[in-house]
């Protein structure tokens, strides 16, 4: 399974309709597949727009003691915490 890369919006007269998210494998062959519902009056009119989609990470946030806990001895999962 590949991870998202492009959020797929239509550019319409009325506005902008975000329709998908796809990956770079499969950005083309999604492209036409809208251009044919388009042509088939199933979604508006108007231009296929692609805008690459930013990862975002953070370390900000960090687990407490029951993250741990549920991870480690619920889910059996060995953990990075801290003693």
């Amino acid at each position: 399974m590949l991870p998202p890369a492009f959020a797929v919006s239509i550019k319409a007269a009325d506005g902008e309709y975000m329709v998908a998210v796809v990956c770079d494998d499969h950005k083309d062959v999604f492209g036409l597949k809208v251009a044919s519902l388009q042509a088939a009056g199933k979604l508006p009119s108007g231009t296929i727009h692609f805008d690459r989609i930013k990862a975002v990470v953070t370390d900000c946030v960090t687990g407490m003691n029951d993250d741990y806990i549920d991870i480690e001895l619920n889910r059996g999962i060995n953990s990075d915490r801290k003693i």
